[in-house]
């Protein structure tokens, strides 16, 4: 059997990296399928930013300095341009076709997910749409697997075109409860939720890709992986234990900034601590046993931003790990010591569960 995958393509984000990795690992060493590749379908992402310095767009905006773009281009293009090279490395060990022109009778199925693959919002072209609604092959060839929808509505301009496409599924599994009540809601569909595919590989087989960052000394620290500065709970933990704070997204810092994806794994399993807005950096963490906090700088609640991680916290009862407005109720010794005793049992069964679904939907006995 051959599977080709979709997803979101760019060298970016940690976790979206992980999770194509994560899918394409456990399809061919778990499920046993003889090949499986990641389509990437955008030729702008690949190991540079997707600022393109040469464009007459570009000028006119350079010179209008409109978007902020003369900042941009002092402050950060050639960081962003080291970190999307460092992220690229590992981008290099997922199969990888780079051709969307694929013969129908090349692969048996696709997979589209998972990641925010159906969020309008992060489609450059509405032809981003079709690609990732699996549009350009049969309906029988067409699966999600964890899919994020990841806003809480579908405008009305886009509604029907996700009713179609939705219809049109094989077989569809969300990876948020609110996803799959918007999928209910647009076409009736009971679908299952199934968990992001980095939590299907143990803590063993992550471990095996670590890399030791090559600054490390080993030193005691905490890791915020965030936007903005770091809550006064965090900075407080820090200094009465004597630790370091490492700001993954300190551009002061290009050690930092531009860890490859091994480091970002390495760097969660071995913080006394790791605050964050991330879901993947949330998920390694449980996977990890690093206890952990989720900083909330919007209102709990709001689909776009916590869905996923109210999802997740949920399913291994973590509820109470949020920083909101600056505010936990946790003590100092509860947040540094978590009980992960039942990570291994969750995880056993949601494996379990995504087998179940994907072995279905391949028509695997």
């Amino acid at each position: 059997m051959k599977i080709g995958i979709i997803t979101i393509n760019d060298n970016n984000n940690y976790g979206n990296r992980l999770q194509n990795y994560a899918l394409q690992e456990w399809l061919h060493c778990k499920l046993k399928i003889d090949e499986v590749n990641t389509i990437w379908y955008d030729p702008q992402y690949t190991y540079v930013s997707k600022f393109n310095l040469f464009t007459w767009k570009t000028w006119i905006k350079y010179i209008l300095n409109l978007g902020g773009v003369r900042s941009y281009l002092k402050d950060c293009y050639y960081l962003d341009n080291i970190r999307m090279y460092n992220i690229g490395k590992f981008s290099r060990k997922i199969h990888t076709k780079f051709d969307l022109k694929i013969l129908d009778k090349d692969y048996d199925y696709f997979i589209v997910g998972s990641d925010q693959v159906w969020n309008p919002k992060f489609w450059a072209t509405e032809e981003y749409g079709q690609i990732r609604f699996l549009r350009f092959v049969p309906k029988e060839k067409r699966i999600a697997y964890a899919a994020s929808i990841a806003i809480p509505s579908i405008s009305k301009d886009k509604e029907q075109f996700f009713k179609d496409s939705l219809n049109e599924m094989k077989a569809i599994s969300m990876r948020e409860k609110a996803g799959a009540e918007l999928v209910k809601k647009l076409t009736g569909r009971d679908v299952p939720v199934v968990v992001d595919p980095t939590i299907l590989l143990s803590k063993e087989e992550w471990q095996k890709i670590e890399l030791v960052p090559e600054w490390y000394y080993g030193e005691k620290y905490i890791l915020t992986y965030f936007l903005g500065n770091p809550s006064p709970i965090i900075e407080n933990l820090a200094k009465k234990n004597n630790w370091k704070i490492f700001n993954l997204m300190d551009k002061s810092n290009l050690d930092l900034y531009a860890s490859r994806v091994e480091e970002f794994v390495y760097l969660i399993e071995h913080a006394e601590l790791v605050a964050t807005d991330s879901f993947h950096a949330c998920v390694f963490s449980i996977l990890m046993n690093t206890p952990f906090l989720v900083i909330n700088r919007q209102q709990k609640g709001v689909a776009d931003m916590t869905s996923r991680l109210d999802t997740l916290l949920d399913l291994f009862g973590y509820q109470n790990r949020y920083i909101i407005d600056g505010k936990c109720d946790l003590s100092d010794d509860e947040i540094l010591y978590m009980d992960f005793s039942n990570v291994k049992a969750i995880q056993e069964r949601e494996v379990a569960r995504s087998t179940a679904y994907m072995k279905k939907a391949l028509n695997i006995n």
